[in-house]
């Protein structure tokens, strides 16, 4: 598997030499700004800034910024564009920084401003200006507030927003949908998910110190992706300065639970989050093609029975994590930018940075599974729960995080810019899982050591152009052009699983031994790999209507190629003989799984090949769109258009020795007609599974129309209705299960899913008191017809669960969203957010069900195989209630010292799918309490202190005895209170 590598010291070379660059020569002074468009809020291009007394003047560009180099003193500035009104100012120039000042056409001006040298237009103020005359219903968090914030990661980031709730710290769940109807774009084009076995990008491997701004756009748009659900999550990387900028910051901290204290690790991975070599899967046994499986052979072929017994000496021997007392956190990040003029029109501008994180976490899980003794097999009224399996397990866990942007942009003239964005982001987490517990069905008690690490990486790459067209008349067109290629990649070598078990009814000195078979002494590597290559085009066309009224036509295709495959290897070990005394409890895997034992014949070694264990998968979409932005009267306006969407995706799910077989075929039985299937089952036509393919075409037409009325100065009323979908993701097409540890549930996919359509419906006021202050009261409603959801599988014999995916009948979502922003008084700042949600899903039908249970469908249909508990439910991950406050407590007049509390509480939600009788289990609710402490020393330095999870609050998980009424334990565990300091140095 192709593999990019990224070296660190090419990025130290960048950053000497981009330091002793010769500085950019300052002018006595500068006027710099941006120019928009009163009515709709637009930037206005080609605007002219002038000063006739030294005949100097300046153009602005196509984002609508300008910047002028002046003498210092007082100056009397003209501003000018065709078709509105000239603006003039009188503006007291002084050396330092560059003046701020801002214009907006259409509205009345003061005709004197006399700015000090502190810019006007912060990043907060900047993104809720973008949430005002943003056509879609939108939300989001600015890198000022980004910075302010005790958060680490774009998950721990979006948690903030209105209607965002976030699920393991790195899935973000958009208007109580679930993370699978999750998109997630950087700087506006797809970015692949490392997860081999989820469509959502797992958020955390973003360090917010990369971040601009995070929006949450909650109403879907032509010019966006058809996949829209809850809502689509942009990032955005920092874009390069307009003037030299070197920032330096570095960081402590520590957890309660951990820093300190005992820690057990393998010391896998290497500094950066990157793979060692150590931890690779051998390379003579790489070497061989994966179509033969690393098992004896016979005399009628195979690999030499000597020569795989010896190749188990060939894999790292170290089995028994080291264990110390755990060190403290440390992060780090440098970022530099600055603006070069090149002749007299043309400039580039560099923004190069990198960021580290690395943390240690130690916390202990209570968990228990169940058997349900129901009374009818039509009702859980009356269900018992009998324990199934318990375990207590304690969890060390190593994160490091590294992320670097590289951004560059050359503007040939003003409104002709092109660019390139790359940001390069590697996680690497290794983790040691030790339990004990109790398996209540071979009724023995049993310690289970793993051990893995998993490496995460994500580059992405962006070229594009913006470029204003003046061919067509005063009001330039705009065209604009996205080409991406980003790649995901997911590697853990090596994960190690050693069981020990002894019989429950035994004295408590007996000694406990090997469970000697699978999963004991099993080594599984895997590796992902996710690409995408897209292609994006804009063209809009400015026009006037009656009565003067600028519109606005806007076009564009959107081209996606995306790859993804999914490889695994697991090998096994088996005694021959009795197990030996000196495999007792605690005796490691450094001596149970001696290379002697292998080379005697006292254990045989094995690649396990006995179930899918790779699919490859491929999905090419063709999107045309067209919209249109009418204003039917000055403060009214309607944005109307629709979307094409021609997709095909393809899943091929296969057991690798059969890579080359003929049996291997790429195509399914044809037929997606459930009564054609089973026919050909029946007559061994076609696998059961499908030959384990999964094949998806859809071309769809998706309308949207957005009203938004300024009925009052300042105040907005917006209403819209869409129609969006979502297609299952290449994972949830391939009929593929793993289980991480021992005792683990397992998810398969389905090749029979179907795409799902969205019928979505807004309505929200916004009042915008000022330029920071501000209110929002929204309502929505979601009808989804075939929504994907997970659904449970008998299973006999297993102290585990089975579950699959599915298309559901219906599912309907209801809620209000509520945001407000103020500054209570001079010396404090309140903001807080909330949303309430209802949501139901139907997930099969009342009468298969009654059908299934009553043993009156044929035991090959899909729906034989569904066993559900609830036919009816609300949607997985959603809270019915979700908010946040946030207090920002001033210390001086200045502002420069503040404290902020922040608080983030969701309600009771569904934690997992109820399956064979047993209850849905659900997570209680959660209250996170935050502090931050910020200050700021002269116009370099600046300090943050902050406490996370202050309250060290219990995370709970239950399950509902029926028969009892109690609240039985399904997961317990807490995270421990986590604490920073930081310091940043700006030149």
């Amino acid at each position: 598997m192709k593999k990019i590598k990224f070296n660190p010291t090419i990025l130290l070379i960048v950053f000497t030499l981009l330091s002793v660059t010769p500085t950019w020569s300052q002018a006595a002074g500068k006027i710099r700004g941006k120019i928009v468009d009163g009515d709709n809020g637009e930037a206005v291009f080609g605007a002219t800034i002038v000063v006739r007394s030294i005949k100097k003047f300046a153009k602005s560009d196509f984002d609508g910024a300008y910047d002028l180099e002046l003498p210092v003193g007082t100056h009397e500035v003209e501003f000018q564009m065709l078709g509105y009104s000239p603006q003039k100012r009188t503006i007291n120039v002084t050396p330092g920084k560059p003046q701020v000042v801002n214009i907006t056409f259409g509205l009345q001006t003061l005709e004197t401003v006399d700015v000090k040298g502190r810019a006007l237009n912060d990043a907060e103020a900047a993104l809720l200006a973008l949430q005002k005359k943003s056509a879609a219903v939108s939300d989001g968090i600015s890198k000022e507030a980004i910075k302010k914030s005790p958060d680490s990661s774009a998950g721990e980031v979006v948690r903030r927003v209105t209607g965002i709730t976030l699920v393991g710290g790195k899935f973000v769940f958009v208007r109580g949908l679930g993370e699978r109807y999750s998109n997630t774009e950087l700087n506006d084009t797809l970015v692949p998910s490392t997860e081999p076995d989820k469509r959502v990008v797992a958020l955390d491997i973003f360090p917010s110190g990369v971040l601009k701004n995070v929006r949450i756009m909650k109403t879907f748009l032509p010019e966006l992706p058809g996949e829209f659900s809850g809502g689509l999550v942009k990032i955005e990387t920092q874009e390069y300065p307009e003037e030299k900028q070197l920032s330096v910051s570095v960081g402590a901290g520590g957890n309660y639970n951990t820093t300190g204290h005992k820690f057990l690790n393998m010391n896998q991975g290497n500094f950066f989050g990157g793979v060692n070599d150590n931890q690779k899967m051998p390379s003579a046994l790489a070497g061989i093609p994966e179509s033969i499986p690393i098992e004896p052979g016979s005399i009628f072929g195979g690999l030499p029975p000597q020569g795989v017994q010896a190749s188990a000496g060939l894999f790292n021997q170290k089995w028994t994590p080291n264990s110390g007392p755990a060190s403290f956190d440390r992060n780090f990040s440098i970022n530099y930018g600055d603006t070069f003029k090149v002749g007299a029109t043309s400039r580039i501008g560099i923004l190069v940075g990198s960021t580290y994180n690395r943390n240690y976490r130690f916390r202990q899980e209570s968990s228990n599974r169940y058997f349900a003794n129901p009374v009818s097999t039509l009702t859980t009224a009356g269900t018992n729960l009998t324990l199934q399996q318990h375990q207590d397990a304690d969890l060390y866990i190593e994160e490091r995080n590294w992320g670097n942007n590289a951004n560059i942009a050359y503007e040939i003239t003003k409104g002709q810019q092109i660019f390139m964005k790359t940001l390069f982001t590697q996680q690497g987490e290794s983790q040691v899982r030790d339990a004990t517990g109790q398996d209540k069905i071979d009724n023995f008690d049993f310690k289970a050591l793993t051990t893995q690490y998993t490496s995460s990486r994500i580059f992405h790459n962006t070229i594009g152009g913006d470029h204003a067209l003046n061919w067509f008349g005063d009001r330039a067109h705009k065209f604009d052009w996205r080409f991406n290629y980003a790649e995901a990649n997911r590697d853990q070598p090596d994960l190690q699983q050693q069981v020990w078990r002894k019989a429950s009814t035994a004295d408590p000195f007996t000694d406990y031994t090997r469970l000697g078979n699978n999963p004991d002494g099993s080594r599984f590597f895997s590796e992902s790999k996710d690409t995408s290559r897209t292609t994006k085009l804009n063209y809009e066309i400015p026009f006037d209507q009656w009565s003067g009224l600028k519109s606005l036509f806007k076009f564009g295709s959107y081209t996606l190629s995306r790859e993804k495959d999914f490889r695994f290897r697991e090998f096994g070990q088996k005694p021959n003989t009795a197990v030996p005394l000196t495999n007792l409890y605690p005796v490691p895997g450094e001596i149970y799984s001696n290379p002697i034992y292998f080379l005697t014949n006292d254990f045989t070694f094995s690649e396990r090949q006995v179930e899918s264990n790779a699919y490859d998968a491929f999905q090419r979409l063709q999107a045309y769109y067209s919209q249109v932005e009418l204003p039917i009267l000055p403060k009214l306006k309607v944005l109307a258009g629709v979307r094409y969407e021609d997709s095909y995706q393809k899943v091929k799910t296969f057991v690798l020795r059969d890579t080359n077989s003929p049996f291997n075929l790429s195509y399914g039985c044809g037929s997606m007609d459930e009564f054609s299937r089973i026919a050909l089952v029946r007559n061994n036509i076609c696998d059961p599974n499908n030959n384990g393919v999964g094949e998806l075409r859809t071309k769809d037409k998706l309308p949207s129309i957005n009203v938004n009325w300024e009925f009052a100065d300042n105040q907005i009323l917006r209403v819209s209705a869409t129609q969006t979908l979502t297609r299952p993701d290449l994972r949830e097409l391939s009929p593929f299960g793993f289980t991480p540890y021992f005792g683990a549930n397992r998810v398969f996919g389905n090749s029979d899913l179907r795409r799902s359509y969205i019928h979505n419906y807004d309505v929200r006021y916004e009042y915008y008191l000022n330029s920071t202050d501000y209110i929002g009261v929204g309502a929505f409603l979601k009808q989804i017809s075939n929504p994907i959801e997970m659904i449970g599988q008998p299973i006999a014999g297993s102290i585990a669960q089975r579950f699959t995916y599915l298309n559901a009948e219906q599912g309907t979502i209801r809620g209000v969203e509520f945001d407000f922003r103020k500054d209570v008084t001079k010396w404090m700042r309140f903001e807080a957010n909330m949303f309430l949600i209802n949501s139901r899903v139907d997930v099969i039908s009342w009468n298969e069900y009654i059908m299934a249970k009553g043993g009156l469908l044929d035991p090959l249909s899909k729906a034989a195989t569904y066993n559900p508990t609830n036919i009816s439910r609300p949607l997985q991950g959603q809270s019915p209630l979700v908010f946040n406050i946030k207090f920002d407590f001033y210390l001086n007049e200045k502002k420069t010292q503040n404290i902020g509390v922040y608080y983030n509480y969701f309600g009771d939600r569904l934690f997992a799918v109820g399956a064979n009788g047993l209850p849905d289990a659900y997570e209680r609710a959660v209250g996170l309490t935050d502090v931050v402490y910020t200050t700021k020393r002269g116009d370099h330095l600046e300090f943050k202190v902050s406490a996370q999870n202050i309250f060290d609050t219990r995370y709970r998980v239950y399950q509902k005895n029926e028969l009892t009424g109690e609240k039985e334990l399904f997961l317990s565990y807490r995270t421990g209170v986590s604490y920073s300091f930081q310091a940043t140095y700006k030149l």
